[in-house]
């Protein structure tokens, strides 16, 4: 195979290059891009021009994988082969522009041309390691732990060489255009301690926002601060270890190891906290621009247990005696075995049995699906049928990889048919003819053996199926009546009652019908997930 030859010998080459790019085939002036960051560092060219060049392909890459970004962020897991392509693409840019720098970096700490510049290579350099880890995180890939091992290297020697602190121009990640090697190596490890596997994209976005604004609010420190006798956990990084920060005791400090200091970070995130508990409106509080379907209010409390409070580490699973769980995906399937294997059906608009439905419930004593499906073929169309879909209502095997408290640890399976994202609606059962609860996935992992292994939290009580729609005629498209689900309360461990409705109708102050029932308002919303609400009523 022939390499592709380096479109320019400068920077000035390089700049004329990259405005000739086809932006209007994205996909196509990402291969173009990252065929030259190969071919620029196969260059002989001097470390300075090669910086020069960097610098201006490192916007380029920024902005294409800004363009880029709804082909893989956001979407179930896995990907689909070309939004895993595209993935793979612009992951590999990020490693060739890492490439790059670390030619230029090897130059300045021999003291060559580019031996002014060391900081600024430095820092971006942790920038582009802490943007895999990201690009990783997103799509809930594990990552090679070598990238930490060379993150904490190029800090400990940043260090070493006395500009960790050393200010750099940075316009593209940084708040108010200027950053360093710490701020840039605080935000790369605060963001991975976030747990990212548990977050969708907008809450990532979030995250990533605010330590952009805070992270000069973050100090690194080598020992406990003088006086400091608290014996609370602190996050604590071990560059000896391929892994981030970790909680541990402040006594518990060894030699070598780095206090990542929250105080005034923790500071800035209760005084925000507080406003909005106390009802201020978001717009005045300094925040970043909140994402659609993040609650500012519950992100920041729980980035704040993470980061500033010492959170315990997650419990290990135990092993299970079920080999596997039974996954129904979405309200509208979940409501149908709910139901006990009933279409869905408008429930003010009644319609004449069909004799084999008959039948069936004389027989069985309730529809068989395939008699729904046979019916729903026959009535195509229908202003009268409501079955639309029903082909693909199953349940899928999915292996149990082991148990937590209120939650089951399951392994998609390489034939299965459904995708898995964080905040979707899932019912569950353990075995063939054990009931149905209902759950969202609250984690998820693509290991780097290709096993996709997704955490479903449980809610308490039998689900019941119902009929919802919101009170609001303004906020609906139709009067039509959609699928819901109806949790029981539980006062032994204070669970109140709620409701499961998709999302759109869930809205908290507004009023929402539940067909049969007094109309209700929304108290309170327990559970935002991607495609449906848990609320409570009053």
């Amino acid at each position: 195979m022939n390499e592709t030859a380096l479109g320019f010998t400068d920077a000035r080459g390089c700049k004329e290059w990259l405005g000739a790019l086809p932006l209007t085939n994205i996909p196509q002036a990402q291969s173009m891009l990252l065929e030259q960051l190969q071919a620029l560092n196969a260059a002989g060219l001097g470390a300075l021009e090669r910086l020069k060049c960097l610098e201006l392909l490192r916007e380029k890459v920024a902005f294409l994988q800004g363009e880029q970004r709804t082909r893989y962020y956001g979407k179930t897991i896995p990907l689909s082969p070309n939004d895993s392509n595209a993935w793979t693409t612009a992951s590999t840019m990020l490693e060739e522009l890492g490439g790059g720098y670390r030619k230029c970096l090897t130059d300045a700490r021999a003291g060559g041309e580019a031996a002014a510049h060391e900081a600024l290579i430095t820092q971006r350099l942790v920038r582009c390691i802490g943007a895999q880890m990201l690009f990783h995180g997103v799509v809930y890939r594990r990552f090679d732990p070598a990238l930490w091992t060379r993150l904490h290297e190029l800090y400990g020697e940043a260090e070493k060489r006395g500009i960790a602190a050393q200010a750099v121009k940075d316009t593209l990640e940084a708040e108010g255009g200027n950053s360093s090697v710490t701020e840039a190596y605080a935000q790369a490890v605060l963001l991975q301690a976030a747990f990212l596997s548990e977050m969708t994209v907008p809450q990532v976005d979030f995250a990533e926002a605010l330590l952009k604004l805070w992270s000069s609010k973050v100090q690194l420190l080598s020992a406990p601060a003088a006086g400091d006798t608290r014996r609370l956990d602190a996050l604590v990084i071990d560059p000896a270890k391929p892994i981030g920060a970790r909680p541990q005791p402040r006594p518990d400090f060894s030699p070598g190891q780095r206090i990542v200091e929250t105080i005034e970070l923790s500071k800035s995130m209760r005084r925000r906290v507080q406003a909005l508990q106390a009802g201020e409106d978001i717009a005045t509080l300094g925040l970043p621009a909140v994402p659609s379907g993040v609650d500012a209010l519950a992100e920041l409390k729980r980035l704040h247990k993470l980061w500033c409070e010492g959170a315990p580490p997650r419990p290990a699973p135990k092993p299970s005696n079920t080999e596997k769980a039974g996954l129904v995906f979405g309200i509208v399937d979940v409501h149908f075995f709910a139901s006990g294997g009933k279409a869905f059906e408008q429930p003010d608009k009644k319609r004449e049995l069909s004799p084999q439905e008959k039948q069936d419930i004389e027989v069985f004593g309730r529809v068989r699906e395939q008699t729904l499906m046979n019916l729903q073929a026959q009535t195509q169309g229908s202003t009268h049928s409501r079955m639309g879909g029903m082909p693909s209502v199953t349940v899928e095997a999915w292996p149990v990889v082991g148990e937590l408290l209120g939650a089951v640890r399951v392994q998609r399976p390489q034939t299965s048919s459904k995708g898995v994202a964080i905040g979707r609606l899932v019912a569950l059962r353990m075995g063939d003819s054990a009931p149905f609860f209902l759950g969202w996935a609250t984690e998820l992992v693509h290991e780097t053996d290709g096993r996709i292994i997704a955490t479903i939290s449980l809610f308490p009580g039998k689900p019941e199926p119902i009929a919802v729609r919101s009170a609001d005629m303004r906020a609906r498209a139709s009067a039509q009546w959609v699928q819901g689900l109806k949790l029981p309360a539980n006062e032994k461990i204070q669970v109140p009652a709620s409701l499961v409705v998709p999302s759109g109708i869930g809205h908290k102050g507004r009023g929402v019908e539940v067909f049969g029932a007094n109309e209700a308002t929304v108290e309170d919303v327990l559970e935002h997930g991607t495609d449906f609400d848990r609320v409570t009523t009053f």
